[in-house]
């Protein structure tokens, strides 16, 4: 991959990283500046990346998560919102409804260890596959799918204190 095709790919992972980055660190700020040193350690050595050891995109998730971790270290978190997952063509009532849904998923996703909240995020929101998370966590993709297992109970639980 050249330098051009890493550039272009990196631009369509912006979302994601920032979403990851924002649900780490709590704060769009931090997160972009999180994701913003990514890119810039990506783009000045782009021969880091070897395409023969898999995919851009679990790669750069995983510089950006440990930027995140990097920034954690230096502070504690105050919180790890989602981002906000209203859909702007809803009507009124929809959208009320979805507000609530979506504050109770933050409310639930902060009582969840970051661990558990990191592994949802990849998977249910960018819907990353579990060998892809495994890259991104430096972990075995069984540990992937018993982690994300025990993460959606602990959710469930949390959320069913809502109804």
């Amino acid at each position: 991959m050249n330098i051009n095709e890493i550039k272009h790919e990196l631009v369509t992972l912006g979302g994601g990283a920032h979403a990851l980055a924002s649900n780490m660190l709590g704060n769009p700020d931090d997160a972009s500046d999180a994701v913003q040193d990514a890119f810039t350690t990506v783009l000045g050595k782009p021969l880091a990346y070897d395409a023969q050891k898999g995919p851009l995109k679990p790669w750069f998730l995983r510089i950006v998560r440990n930027r995140c971790l990097d920034l954690l270290r230096r502070r504690r978190p105050a919180g790890m919102p989602v981002d906000e997952l209203t859909d702007k063509g809803a009507t009124p009532e929809q959208a009320a409804e979805l507000d609530d849904r979506d504050r109770e998923l933050k409310l639930a996703l902060a009582t969840i260890t970051n661990e558990q909240r990191q592994i949802v995020i990849l998977r249910d929101h960018l819907d990353l596959p579990y060998a892809e998370i495994a890259i991104v966590l430096d972990i075995a993709p069984g540990t992937v799918m018993s982690r994300l297992h025990r993460a959606r109970l602990a959710l469930r639980e949390v959320l069913k204190s809502y109804e």
